[in-house]
């Protein structure tokens, strides 16, 4: 038998709607604790005014009272919305990146209407940061997934770059065509990605990436760069607006 939970239903469906407490209260022609007292199940509104209620809400009595789930879409995203604002600090990457993954695999099934071409994960609790490679490409849209990086392109909607766009596009393609500027991005990448506050010195990034300081120092010159002087010695660390290059770079060779 369902358990009916009026109380959680009202909470849910008025943040849905984007009404206060006391707006709703005012709609019914009841106090502001009333509905206070029915959202923490203190006590339940009467009977005569659930039509009202289910009314105010876009559902039936049934779904107002619990009886019948409300889940669409948009419940969903008003879940998804609560459950991030009440996580930990630094915690939402990480429950993003679990959430997109199983999207991948939503996308990449049909919603689950095709057999999972892989070992089925618990993106809840399965360490799900290392992938091999997983395309699916459709005239929907696409996706690919691979090692800690997930791609989503809706096909509704794409609008090809213009000749200006194009050209700018070249010339980035161009720069990191060159082996030395690839070693030089990576390694900096590399040294600094898991600290947001830390810089890196030349000598540092010359060790990381085999390369000799001066060669280091002269790719340095062309690097979107945010750029400390310490002591008189330069420290770096890739511009914040360019930080994703590294790791969208990474999903285009080949395993």
């Amino acid at each position: 038998m369902t358990t009916i939970k009026i109380n959680e239903q009202i909470a849910f469906l008025r943040k849905q709607k984007g009404l206060t407490q006391e707006e709703l209260a005012n709609m019914l022609g009841v106090t502001n604790q009333a509905v206070s007292k029915w959202e923490s199940a203190q006590c339940c509104p009467d009977v005569q005014l659930l039509p009202n209620l289910a009314k105010i809400f876009d559902v039936s009595i049934d779904e107002l009272i619990g009886y019948k789930s409300t889940e669409g879409l948009g419940d969903i995203c008003l879940k998804m919305k609560e459950h991030f604002s009440a996580l930990p600090e630094k915690k939402a990457f990480e429950n993003a990146y679990r959430i997109a993954a199983l999207l991948h695999e939503i996308a990449s099934t049909d919603g689950y209407k095709k057999s999972v071409p892989w070992k089925e994960k618990n993106y809840v609790t399965d360490e799900v940061s290392s992938w091999g490679l997983s395309i699916c490409s459709e005239p929907e849209g696409c996706t690919g997934r691979k090692n800690n990086s997930i791609f989503f392109s809706l096909g509704e909607g794409y609008v090809s770059p213009n000749i200006a766009q194009m050209r700018d596009l070249k010339i980035t393609m161009e720069q990191f065509s060159n082996l030395n500027v690839l070693k030089v991005l990576f390694a900096l990448h590399g040294l600094t990605v898991s600290d947001f506050d830390l810089f890196v010195s030349a000598d540092q990034i010359a060790t990381a990436a085999y390369l000799k300081v001066d060669e280091v120092e002269s790719i340095l010159r062309e690097l979107p760069l945010t750029v400390k002087d310490k002591e008189g010695v330069f420290l770096y660390r890739l511009d914040g607006s360019f930080s994703y290059i590294p790791s969208l770079l990474s999903f285009l060779h080949k395993l």
